[in-house]
């Protein structure tokens, strides 16, 4: 018979440990799960390192059985969200049990009482730490490695969720773009018909001058999401620590900055060659021999995710969204990519969606946010 389920905060380098490693242990056998990094995931969470902590709080949270980990959840208090939505919100994230509804049950209730001691009014996730990171619960796709920067975890986590109190909120839906096909000839007429007409022109990102594109992309970024449901302006520091890291992997070829007639930035659409593809098998590590593995696989990586894709308010309604998803696709084309994942974009986003639909993108994953 199990033991009784003690939920505890991580309180010791050892609970730190444990709360790491437990997603590996969790999943490992799965052929689909992809162990990311086991470096950057205890970089995202080094209130040292990353610049999101200076404007926020986090818990983390353990539940045991006989001493044993069989779940883990953060806590997370967004002050930079609830200033600019005028929210008292707190969010969840991190979230990995096993398939045990008492476990996930008992780890919302700790982050739920973590977050209404502070003051906060409800509860929204699963974000890790916002929605700059990773985000949602996957609940369409399961037989099919996630790409970069994406979840994946086993179907039973929207009723676990569910039963814990939590009730869906938002969809987000990941599309899978092929290059070439059927349409490619009509949208290339009408992209270049679109780029004339505005008078705009594309460039690859320059990364000889990369600290100059940064300031860039972060005032475009700031600017085309701004209306966004949940989105955060990143702060200076937010986005230069993401660049850094970012620049790592870009491939100019398939991140793309647009400028107006004048010369003015006003979009820009940014692809990553999905590492995922090279991270398999390594187990998150890079050494003593996962290094070496994963810089001979990046040469073979054949998938992109499209990351990042943004048109200046002023600039929007006349297809340069469409047009912008177009020339990355056909520029990821030539590079020799079999195609992307354009992820993740909100259900609702109409206007996203047609424009992706139109280049023959099809939805192949969904993912959930949950309130409560």
């Amino acid at each position: 018979m199990a033991g009784p389920l003690v939920v505890e905060p991580e309180r010791s380098a050892s609970d730190r440990r444990a709360f790491l490693d437990f997603p590996y242990r969790l999943h490992r056998g799965s052929p689909w799960w992809v162990p990311p990094l086991r470096m950057a995931e205890r970089d995202l969470g080094d209130r040292r390192k990353n610049p999101f902590f200076a404007h926020a709080e986090v818990e983390h949270f353990l539940a045991r059985r006989d001493g044993r980990v069989v779940g883990r959840i953060a806590a997370v208090e967004n002050r930079r969200h609830n200033e600019v939505h005028g929210d008292r919100l707190g969010f969840f994230g991190r979230f990995d049990v096993e398939p045990d509804p008492e476990a996930a049950t008992a780890l919302v209730a700790a982050a739920r009482a973590w977050v209404a001691a502070r003051g906060l009014s409800g509860m929204r996730g699963p974000v890790s730490y916002s929605t700059n990171d990773v985000v949602g619960v996957l609940v369409d796709g399961f037989e099919r490695r996630p790409r970069i920067q994406m979840p994946w975890n086993r179907p039973d986590y929207d009723a676990l969720l569910k039963g814990a109190g939590l009730a869906p909120v938002k969809d987000l839906v990941a599309y899978w773009i092929p290059t070439g096909g059927e349409k490619s000839e009509r949208m290339a007429r009408i992209t270049a018909r679109t780029l004339e007409r505005g008078g705009v022109t594309l460039r690859p990102i320059d990364l000889k001058h990369f600290a100059a594109e940064t300031e860039i992309l972060l005032d475009l970024y700031n600017r085309c999401w701004e209306k966004n449901w949940g989105f955060v302006p990143m702060t200076e520091a937010e986005f230069r620590h993401a660049a850094k890291d970012m620049k790592l992997l870009v491939d100019p070829r398939i991140f793309l900055i647009a400028h107006a007639r004048d010369g003015e930035p006003i979009g820009f659409v940014g692809a990553l060659p999905d590492v995922n593809e090279a991270l398999v098998g390594l187990d998150g590590r890079l050494f003593p021999f996962g290094l070496f593995r994963l810089l001979a696989r990046r040469k073979r990586i054949r998938g992109t995710r499209t990351m990042l894709l943004g048109v200046a308010p002023e600039h929007r309604g006349h297809g340069l969204d469409a047009a912008l998803v177009y020339e990355v696709l056909r520029a990821g084309g030539e590079a020799g990519y079999a195609g992307g994942e354009g992820s993740w974009i909100l259900e609702d986003n109409v206007r996203m969606r047609h424009g992706i639909e139109a280049v023959g993108g099809y939805v192949e994953s969904r993912y959930r946010l949950y309130e409560g």
